[in-house]
């Protein structure tokens, strides 16, 4: 009799204990494979004129010669760059820094929101490199995007360890962009 009700014991804190572990795991999924789309925001941001490419009605001259953080804002937009998101319980950003050609840009996602300034930062998580006209061709053209990476005309190179990049989301921009898994 004994016996019974001690693997009955066993037997439920073994269910308990996969429960547990199924609820984590779906947490772990919610917070960080998945993220928060934020598609919608900038689909908003492009509908009322609020977020435009800046390359329209520039030839490719004139975009070379005007090319700004506005271009690589665009540029991150286009890659999807706002579904990264912190890790969960952590203030740590997702910071990226692109060098197009002797440029030095960094960007940050708070919340959601690209933000992109000159110049380089600290602690970056993965460095872009590119020319202003493959940035130019990726602008005009989404679908190039891929070209590009894929070709080795543009390059994402990672710098952080690789379970900050999985906890910060960049599994899927990194896998967008060059066709290639990260981890």
């Amino acid at each position: 009799m004994k016996k019974r009700g001690g693997f009955l014991k066993i037997f439920l804190i073994a269910i308990i204990i996969v429960l547990a572990l199924i609820i984590a795991a779906l947490l772990l999924y919610i917070f960080t494979i998945k993220g928060k789309d934020n598609s919608g925001f900038y689909a908003d941001l492009e509908k009322s004129g609020q977020l435009t490419n800046p390359i329209l009605n520039m030839d490719e001259e004139k975009a070379v010669q005007q090319f700004n953080e506005s271009f690589v804002y665009y540029l991150l937009y286009k890659i999807k760059a706002y579904n990264l998101h912190n890790p969960p319980v952590s203030s740590d950003t997702p910071k990226i820094e692109l060098v197009i050609e002797q440029e030095v840009y960094s960007a940050e996602i708070i919340k959601g929101k690209i933000i992109v300034e000159k110049g380089a930062k600290q602690d970056k998580d993965i460095l872009i490199t590119t020319n202003k006209r493959e940035a130019i061709k990726m602008l005009r053209n989404s679908s190039y995007i891929f070209e590009s990476f894929s070709s080795g005309a543009s390059n994402i190179e990672t710098t952080a360890k690789e379970s900050t990049l999985f906890l910060k989301g960049y599994l899927q921009l990194y896998e967008d962009t060059t066709g290639s898994k990260l981890i």
